[in-house]
């Protein structure tokens, strides 16, 4: 049986010893907004929440959760499906905000 997206966080939650408020406190995003996350469930409008790619990045980096890893369970089909959102991202960055764009660039070509 695979786990979707809400089980998960639930899981990583709970294997940290962290209360719901502990948790949105660390991730950045309130409680009540990570319950519904939790739940699956946005009990305003009976849809399931889909967070943005910003709150997916705090999740991940609040949990030290690879991105990629957990690309099938954030609605991407796949890895590629996933990249290419991310690169769809980085053009509008290009486009809104050069300097920004520029500085991803250099800590990207940090490495090489």
């Amino acid at each position: 049986m695979s786990m979707d997206f809400g089980e998960m966080l639930l899981k990583e939650r709970t294997k940290r010893g962290l209360s719901l408020r502990a948790a949105s406190a660390i991730i950045g995003i309130s409680h009540t907004y990570l319950s519904e996350l939790e739940s699956g469930h946005d009990p305003r409008s009976g849809q399931k929440p889909l967070p943005s790619s910003d709150v997916m990045y705090k999740i991940c980096k609040a949990y030290e959760i690879d991105e990629t890893e957990t690309s099938a369970l954030m609605g991407y089909q796949d890895e590629d499906s996933m990249f290419l959102y991310m690169a769809e991202r980085f053009r509008k960055l290009k486009k809104e905000d050069p300097a920004k764009y520029r500085r991803f660039l250099n800590i990207i070509n940090e490495d090489q």
